[in-house]
């Protein structure tokens, strides 16, 4: 069986075999591909590279750029391939969701549903805004048929799709029920509030 290793790490090899990058091209490849799923920082991408360049999974060379810093680019190697064959054999790890959203809202009978609402709402705005980048993303796979990575990014693209309209479906349904709750609860008030009269 083959030996699980780091995700942070085969993202970079994977990215690798597209074509030679810097860290930096790395960084902005990973938030227009699979940001709205993996994500790496900075932080982690450089001494990935490094240890990476270490192992020979990798190599890199200086381009010397005319008024600009130099800059590294890397390359997969043979090895890198190989191990990038290696993760790829074995089963993905199930994830553990946090969601900070969910828990308040399991706890929503201690808040106001007018303030649990507006969270839903800041949630939908950023997923339709998600939804619309994936959307452009879409249509550029649909452009570059040419990649033979590209059906696999159409159908990683179509999950975030499908994912993110469920999401938009479920935060217009919590909305109504958090502004029926905030009704009745107003409602209630008020019957109090006659009584006590």
């Amino acid at each position: 069986m083959a030996k699980r290793s780091s995700s942070s790490t085969e993202v970079l090899l994977g990215l690798l075999t597209i074509e030679p990058m810097s860290g930096y091209d790395l960084g902005q490849t990973i938030r227009a591909s699979v940001g709205h799923f993996w994500n790496e920082s900075y932080g982690q991408i450089y001494p990935n590279l490094k240890k990476l360049a270490a192992g020979g999974f990798v190599s890199s060379k200086t381009e010397r750029r005319k008024g600009k810093p130099d800059r590294q680019v890397y390359s997969i190697t043979a090895k890198g391939r190989q191990r990038m064959a290696n993760w790829l054999a074995v089963d993905p790890q199930p994830e553990i969701p946090r969601n900070e959203l969910l828990l308040k809202l399991f706890f929503g009978a201690q808040a106001s549903s007018t303030v649990l609402a507006r969270y839903v709402e800041s949630m939908a705005d950023r997923e339709r805004a998600v939804l619309g980048m994936l959307d452009h993303a879409q249509a550029q796979i649909d452009a570059q048929k040419q990649y033979p990575g590209s059906p696999f990014w159409k159908m990683v693209t179509r999950f975030g799709q499908l994912e993110l309209e469920a999401h938009l479906q479920w935060a217009e349904e919590t909305i109504v029920h958090l502004d029926q709750l905030n009704k009745r609860t107003a409602t209630a008030g008020k019957r109090k509030i006659h009584a006590g009269n």
